[in-house]
């Protein structure tokens, strides 16, 4: 073949390219809309050889998550100088901001979110595109997502997760640690598969509970604290002493924060933290105690590592947990076996 035949082909074979980029991106952006004055305008911008990939969709939408290009780019493992050129781009392509920069740091603005949404929802078709591939072919593979409170993970869902996991070694997982009000954000926003948290105070329609179990708050102490001796506690009492406590982030806190403020008591933490552990280290030392969830520390009190006791008005000391999904959404197999198992094995 002729060196000029073979530049030929070439240059064909890179302009069907281009053509099969540009219908491809296209069709996204027949989908990807923005909403004007309460119209939808269906913006169809092939971004030639800028064609957005997958990946790019996985990098907006971890700045939208994290709300900062720094945390986004070091989940998504590239630079923040790739990321923000990326988010340019799709600002340039719908004519649109899609982020407010402001002090607290990255906010989607309204077109922002249409973006972010129909993002998602393309992810997700294409993870059901492969679930359904993997299974017509027998295929034991994909991966779950999910986001959970702190506390659960060690007592429930690790254990329940090493347990699939030794059944169906090709299946992987994607985990975020997180207070419940994100893990609620994150489930309604179809951002993860399931969430494990703190009931919300009022009902959110978008969510399905499928497992809801009772949840006591406790006092945790060390074995050589001073209260170790006790078998319940007045609030009242408990609030004289200095504490190790979860931020205001927590809804741990914030129910703290609400019966003491109802009982009319000032409330001091000694330390304020975010990781349950390093609230169980500081409390092991014996100088301070704390207030969590019964199931956050019961492997440590049945060890003998930690002392639980009860607050004294059990009811008001009651709260719920519950293993949720986003209303409608359309399981892949892998998640909807590890959803079962883990209501199957949630604590009583």
């Amino acid at each position: 073949m002729s060196p000029y035949v073979e530049s030929l082909e070439s240059w064909f074979a890179a302009l069907l390219h281009c053509l099969v980029d540009a219908n491809f991106y296209a069709a996204h952006m027949f989908c990807l809309c923005k909403q004007v004055e309460h119209r939808v305008l269906i913006t169809c911008t092939p971004f030639g050889r800028h064609a957005m990939q997958i990946a790019t969709y996985r990098y907006f939408l971890a700045v939208a998550e994290t709300g900062s290009i720094r945390r986004g780019a070091e989940q998504a493992h590239i630079s923040p100088s790739a990321i923000s050129r990326q988010i340019q781009l799709l600002e340039h392509a719908f004519q649109a901001p899609l982020f407010e920069r402001n002090q607290t740091g990255m906010v989607l603005t309204e077109e922002g979110r249409i973006v972010a949404e129909q993002m998602r929802s393309s992810l997700r078709d294409m993870e059901l595109a492969r679930a359904r591939i993997d299974e017509l072919h027998g295929l034991v593979r994909g991966c779950v997502s999910f986001a959970s409170i702190e506390g659960v993970m060690a007592a429930w869902l690790l254990p329940a997760i090493s347990q699939f996991r030794a059944e169906h070694p090709g299946i992987t997982f994607q985990a975020q640690v997180t207070g419940s009000e994100h893990v609620l954000r994150l489930v309604q926003g179809g951002a993860v598969d399931f969430g494990v948290a703190l009931a919300p105070d009022e009902h959110e329609p978008d969510l399905q509970i499928v497992r809801r179990f009772v949840t006591r708050y406790v006092v945790a102490v060390a074995p050589i604290h001073e209260l170790a001796k006790h078998r319940s506690i007045t609030l009242r009492t408990l609030l004289l002493l200095p504490l190790a406590l979860l931020d205001s982030r927590f809804e741990t806190r914030r129910w703290l924060n609400h019966v003491a403020m109802r009982q009319h008591l000032p409330l001091q933490a000694a330390i304020d933290l975010d990781h349950i552990e390093s609230i169980k280290r500081a409390v092991r030392g014996g100088a301070v105690a704390t207030v969590l969830p019964d199931y956050a520390v019961s492997a440590d009190a049945a060890s003998g590592d930690l002392v639980m006791i009860e607050l004294e008005g059990a009811s008001a000391a009651r709260t719920a947990t519950v293993l949720c999904t986003r209303k409608g959404r359309v399981q892949t197999r892998a998640a909807q076996a590890v959803i079962d198992l883990l209501a199957r094995s949630a604590p009583a």
